[in-house]
């Protein structure tokens, strides 16, 4: 189809918008968009056969079946399903608006996308993080059990009666431990660096932007947080007030104040351009001109930082659980897998090969995702 005269053909453009609320994709593929129309086939079948398993587990929650535990997943997938109705409907929209003109200016954030679906290393890291946060939001669908369920007449088995990867020393299915203990290290490591992206973020922003004695103040703080050993003082906390995910997700996000400095410096090399003194010189306040001026300047550097530190939230997680002092037996997370593992690696050690892929993968595709985020954010990115 000519998509310059697309804009013009009303009646096209019509029955593109009621396929898309029939279908979402079929309106890109009426308009000739074959790709995004067969992905959003795509995410909408594999919707499809996540409520089909659900429906036919009996696990979908409702007012007549389902135990009160699935409420969470799903409502995430009743909400999955609107987002992509919406998404759709709206590409579409942009799509039609922009097929018609030539001179279509693009902004900052449109040259990124650009840049960001041309990134092959980016794209593999986004893929990977996505389909772990889609096993971990729907592990109640997915798994057979809740991982804590013993077979004592099957234990340390390579595969037995339906167990795909096998069984603990306990009998435990591992498949389903290593499903439901994506729950935890995403859980902790995502909610631990929103923490400390927020507080060190809001750090960073304020000794950058007033200087002075409260920048002091603020360094000095962060310096003596940081003489001290991570790990120590990690293990310090726990051994005082016990390991709980709670306490693991305050030490981690408290003490993780990292991006204070890097935001620090962006605000340093921001605050003087003319656009926010001339905000100043009309009165506005400081925190209108840290909000709406200097933020803004920011947040791709905390982005970065941001998507970088969830994997080493993660790797602190499964390092203290390995240790014995993070996530608590019986519940299922990947470092406590590798702890129990190690009694039994030069007999089966195809035990610990699981969750040690499992940190592997995740940690991987959040570096190489902030890697490619930290290379089309920069404005003077060249592909």
């Amino acid at each position: 189809m000519n998509k310059g005269v697309l804009e013009k053909n009303s009646g096209t453009i019509c029955r593109s918008y009621i396929l898309s609320l029939l279908l979402p994709g079929l309106g890109h593929v009426a308009c000739g968009w074959w790709h995004r129309g067969l992905v959003y086939l795509a995410l909408l079948a594999i919707q499809g056969g996540m409520l089909y398993l659900a429906v036919m587990r009996h696990r979908l929650m409702s007012s007549v079946t389902g135990s009160s535990e699935y409420w969470f997943p799903t409502l995430m997938l009743l909400l999955i399903f609107l987002v992509i109705w919406v998404i759709a409907l709206l590409d579409l929209r942009r799509l039609i608006q922009a097929s018609g003109k030539k001179d279509y200016a693009q902004s900052y954030w449109q040259k990124v996308e650009q840049c960001f679906v041309r990134d092959y290393k980016g794209l593999i890291g986004l893929a990977a993080i996505l389909i772990v946060c889609y096993v971990a939001i729907f592990a109640p669908f997915l798994a057979r059990e809740n991982g804590l369920k013993m077979d004592l007449l099957n234990t340390l088995r390579l595969y037995s009666d339906g167990h795909l990867l096998g069984t603990d020393e306990f009998g435990r299915d591992i498949l389903d431990r290593l499903i439901w203990g994506s729950r935890v290290a995403l859980g902790i490591g995502v909610t631990a660096t929103f923490i400390n992206m927020f507080f060190g973020g809001s750090l960073g922003l304020l000794g950058g932007y007033f200087g002075g004695a409260v920048d002091m103040i603020i360094m000095r703080f962060l310096e003596i947080i940081n003489s001290i050993p991570y790990l120590v003082l990690a293990l310090l906390m726990i051994s005082l007030w016990g390991s709980s995910i709670p306490m693991l997700i305050m030490i981690l996000g408290i003490f993780g104040l990292a991006p204070a400095r890097i935001i620090r410096s962006e605000v340093i090399l921001v605050r003087n351009e003319d656009y926010v003194l001339s905000a100043r010189a009309i009165g506005a306040s400081d925190f209108r001109i840290i909000l709406h001026h200097v933020l803004p300047n920011a947040f791709a550097s905390l982005l970065v930082v941001g998507t970088m530190a969830i994997g080493s939230n993660i790797i602190m997680v499964a390092g203290l659980s390995f240790l014995g002092m993070g996530v608590r037996p019986p519940t299922p997370s990947w470092g406590g897998m590798l702890q129990s593992a190690q009694r039994f690696i030069r007999s089966e050690g195809w035990m610990s090969i699981y969750p040690g892929v499992c940190i592997f993968v995740i940690v991987f595709a959040f570096n190489i995702l902030g890697d490619s985020l930290r290379d089309v954010l920069d404005p003077f990115f060249k592909e």
